[in-house]
């Protein structure tokens, strides 16, 4: 019996809905009857983000307009639903939602910005895809709102943010001077400008070039200052007083980034503030010393921090899968490197965050992941359905999972059969039924 037919004869919906793209013309006219048979099941369709795209284009010609509406919302709605939907004049409603979605193709954009609907044209200025062209219609009579929109719509032009630098106000400035089309006299105009935001966001700006940032690192704001280390390019090097900087933002940008000096990262560990050890103990660029002092912190997220940082030694590896913090250990779980007699040892642990991270371990052993797949706690055994190295034989153990999360999780792992699938098929859960039908046939399509 094939998915569409299974579900032709089930009467369920949520198959329907599933292998509605799959089916033939005549079968779907059947499968629609059982999909959109009432008003509640239609709206429920319309707004459900799994929801196929080909059961969304069907709703999008729908006469109710409030399930036309839920797909307008809906991020999975396809284009070609949109453009039906903005067909012939949508409410403002309906307009704003199709204005603001970003499947919207800059055609259908172009004709909303007709519209005198404040809502409507301020999701036009936000909307990527609205076309330059289109951006600078609506601006020649836009309030500073639709401005500030504009100005950080990443399909604004240079001519464009000239205009709205020359236009705006100051929070309009403070967005052209961060985006990355913005011409070279709108940024040095910016660098030397007496507002602190607006130095703040140019400090941002991906544009920026090296010794323009490294002039606000003198910057007296401190916002300033960290705006323009956490800019500086990977290889970069930011001056070492910065490790005494007395903004915390700007010490731990510094932590973070990955020119670390040795000389900085010694200085920062002893540092007042817990998320500036936090960024260090996470930075791989941090040396070997300077995790070993870490991973005595007293903080247990600091710890956890060099635990989990890829830079850290065996042997402190090692050390920390002793922590007497679960959550530290936990960390170490994770690691894709980590010991196999580490994560054993560990797998052996009562703590749920300990065994759940060692059961998304891709290097836990199949024998400690059908135990884990086993636990009392659903939390716990989810952990299995995450591991995507995860075994079949380890996996069909949550088949019949008392947690319906769990299996519709499970449905989708790449290392079920389609055996293993097709059960689930009569799962008393709508959403494993979906789940373990579009895999089904996902499979189908790739074979």
């Amino acid at each position: 019996m094939t998915l569409v037919n299974r579900a032709l004869q089930s009467g369920d919906a949520y198959l329907a809905a599933a292998v509605y793209a799959a089916a033939g013309a005549p079968q779907r006219k059947t499968l629609s009857a059982l999909l959109f048979a009432t008003a509640k099941r239609k709206r429920q369709f319309g707004a459900a983000i799994y929801a196929p795209g080909a059961v969304l284009d069907v709703l999008a010609s729908d006469s109710d307009p409030k399930v036309r509406l839920r797909v307008a919302r809906n991020p999975a709605a396809p284009t070609a639903a949109l453009a039906r939907l903005a067909e012939p004049e949508p409410s403002p409603e309906m307009a704003a939602a199709i204005a603001s979605h970003a499947n919207t193709g800059p055609g259908i954009l172009e004709r909303l910005a007709r519209s005198s609907d404040r809502s409507v044209r301020l999701a036009l200025c936000g909307n990527r895809n609205t076309p330059p062209a289109v951006l600078q219609q609506l601006l020649a009579d836009g309030d500073l709102a639709e401005m500030k929109a504009a100005a950080a719509n990443p399909s604004a032009d240079a001519d464009i943010l000239t205009a709205l630098w020359a236009g705006g106000d100051l929070y309009v400035r403070a967005e052209v001077a961060a985006h990355a089309a913005a011409s070279e006299a709108i940024l040095r105009e910016a660098l030397s400008s007496g507002e602190p935001i607006i130095r703040r966001k140019v400090a941002a700006n991906p544009a920026l070039d090296t010794a323009s940032l490294e002039t606000l690192l003198d910057d007296p704001v401190g916002a300033v200052r960290a705006a323009a280390v956490r800019n500086l390019v990977p290889g970069g090097q930011a001056a070492d007083e910065l490790a005494g900087d007395p903004c915390f933002q700007v010490r731990r940008a510094e932590a973070r980034h990955a020119g670390l000096k040795p000389d900085v990262a010694r200085r920062l560990s002893a540092d007042r503030d817990a998320w500036v050890r936090r960024w260090l103990a996470r930075n791989p660029a941090t040396p070997g010393d300077v995790l070993e002092r870490l991973a005595a912190d007293g903080e247990l997220e600091v710890r956890r921090g060099v635990g989990r940082n890829s830079a850290s030694p065996a042997a402190l590896v090692r050390q920390l899968a002793q922590d007497p913090a679960a959550w530290v250990r936990a960390g170490i779980a994770l690691r894709d490197d980590v010991a196999e007699d580490i994560l054993l040892t560990l797998g052996q642990e009562d703590d749920p965050d300990v065994l759940s991270a060692v059961g998304r371990n891709v290097r836990t052993p199949e024998s400690l992941l059908i135990r884990i797949a086993q636990h009392h706690d659903a939390d716990v055994r989810r952990s299995v359905v995450l591991n995507r190295a995860a075994p079949r034989e380890a996996l069909r153990l949550l088949a019949e999972d008392p947690y319906p999360l769990n299996r519709a999780m499970l449905a989708r792992h790449g290392n079920l059969s389609v055996s293993d699938l097709e059960p689930m098929l009569g799962d008393p859960e709508p959403q494993v039924r979906f789940t373990a039908a579009s895999a089904l046939i996902k499979r189908a399509n790739t074979n």
